[in-house]
């Protein structure tokens, strides 16, 4: 079976209940998905269905666009509205011009982030979330994230509703934080969605509960269509067997940095890279 389903996720589940449920109807073991919302966020998963969970980390690997609703005036344990949170009594109002420039000047392009301490980042293999619910003092690392574009959709005191395209990696949780420090305020994120993952849209995902065995298929998309941005690239019989068997494959085409999407009778075979016009399977499928 290969496949994917864009999946609205709904508030309260976590990413994981998706691969359980999917299990149950597909009768399936190999489920997987990119990128992991928490419980309290909702909007758009997707899952990979048997041999298209080797596609994953092409996923994995796209930005994301997401609609937050930024607590402001109070900070939070976890940096949402799951955690402990804390009242700034008396903190300073700041104003939307202000909130403007910080973003500009401190959201916008490559920044430092460091990630919560109750997140899925590993330290010395496990878990972060794991240290912080045994209350165990860890060091987060900062790293490297790409905010492309930060806007602000409204703001009413004390809620700053924000839209944010970022690279993946992007934590909105530690974005609110940060934010809210930098305000001199506090603040934590009370809403998070996640519209868009690369060019695929929330607006073209279905919610869990409408999904039976019967009708389960009919939401299923090929890898051909979740990856129509890419180059698709038809192989003969010869080019195919050459390929599947480890071979290279001398042939002209367009110039490409990306992947190739690899083609086989209309159905896709695997991944493809070009180096100079000599081309090689980087991930393969078995086709059933």
């Amino acid at each position: 079976m290969i496949g994917f389903l864009l999946i609205d996720k709904v508030q309260g589940e976590a990413s994981f209940d998706g691969v359980k449920a999917l299990r149950k109807l597909l009768n399936e073991r190999r489920i997987g998905f990119a990128g992991t919302l928490d419980p309290l966020a909702t909007g758009l998963m997707i899952y990979a269905i048997g041999e298209a969970t080797k596609l994953l980390t092409y996923l994995e690997k796209s930005d994301k666009v997401y609609e937050t609703a930024v607590h402001l005036g109070a900070v939070s344990s976890t940096y949402d509205a799951v955690g402990e949170i804390q009242t700034n009594a008396g903190s300073p109002q700041p104003t939307r011009k202000q909130i403007e420039k910080i973003l500009e000047d401190y959201f916008t392009g490559e920044i430092d982030q460091t990630p919560p301490v109750f997140s899925a980042v590993k330290i010395q293999g496990k878990p972060a979330y794991k240290y912080a619910r045994k209350g165990e003092e860890i060091e987060m690392k900062s790293r490297k994230v790409s905010i492309f574009e930060i806007e602000i959709l409204s703001f009413v005191w004390p809620i700053l509703k924000l839209r944010v395209h970022c690279s993946s990696g992007t934590y909105i949780r530690s974005l609110a934080h940060d934010l809210g420090k930098m305000l001199g305020c506090g603040g934590y994120v009370e809403e998070l969605r996640r519209v868009k993952i690369g060019h695929r849209n929330v607006k073209d995902a279905v919610l869990m509960a409408t999904l039976d065995p019967a009708n389960i298929v009919k939401f299923m998309k090929k890898p051909e269509e979740l990856f129509s941005d890419w180059t698709q690239m038809e192989l003969n019989e010869r080019e195919y067997e050459v390929l599947r068997n480890g071979g290279t494959v001398q042939k002209e085409v367009e110039v490409v940095s990306g992947p190739i999407l690899a083609l086989y009778g209309g159905r896709c075979v695997g991944v493809l890279r070009s180096e100079q016009g000599i081309l090689k399977f980087e991930k393969q499928l078995v086709q059933q």
